[in-house]
Parts: C-alpha cells; structure tokens; sequence
C-alpha cells in the first residue's frame, strides 16, 4: 500500500485560494452577465479582457482582443462563458452605453 505524502501547509493555502469565488460581470454577446468565478487566474483573465475591451473603445486597438479568440471561461457552476471578442457586438454595446469600465465586480446584494 502507498503511503500519501504529508500535505504541506503552502498546498493547502494554495488549494484554498482556488475555491475563492468572484461575483464578476462579463461582457458576453448581447450585454453583460453577473458570474461567480471561481479562482483568482481566471478572474484575472476577465480583468485582462476588460483592459482589452476597454482600450478597443476608447483607443480603436483591437489587437489586445486577439488573446482571448475562442477562449471561454467556467463559473462556479461549471458553465462555460466565451469570451466577448466580436468587435463589431463589442462596437454596438459601447454604442448603447452598456459597457461600464467602473467595476467588473458585480455589486453584493
């Protein structure tokens, strides 16, 4: 029988910082949609998005945009969300006043 290797105080902090979820708000087609998303590398990768849209609005530098094609994140409930990168849909939502750069976390109720 294999014995298990003692777990270390680090993995176990670094296990624990995964399951921290984020209430965030994505830019997805159509509008924006509130997610719980879990972990800090993917909420960094839709704050990393935002960056991107936001410089593609004010700026017409679309070329932060190209590193999100095809790429989806998951929520909490194991749902996957793609990526807004459809510049034309991103052009239309900045147009009707949608995009908010304020805050990408969503308010607590």
């Amino acid at each position: 029988m294999k014995r298990k290797k003692p777990t270390t105080r680090r993995k176990k902090r670094r296990s624990a910082r995964k399951q921290e979820l984020r209430n965030l708000i994505l830019p997805v087609q159509g509008g924006l949609r509130e997610a719980e998303v879990p972990g800090s590398r993917q909420a960094s990768t839709v704050g990393r998005l935002w960056n991107a849209i936001h410089r593609h609005v004010e700026t017409g530098d679309s070329s932060a945009l190209k590193e999100f094609e095809g790429k989806k994140i998951r929520d909490a409930q194991g749902i996957e969300i793609p990526l807004l990168t459809d510049i034309d849909e991103i052009d239309r939502l900045a147009s009707a006043g949608v995009l908010s750069f304020e805050s990408i976390y969503a308010r607590s109720s």
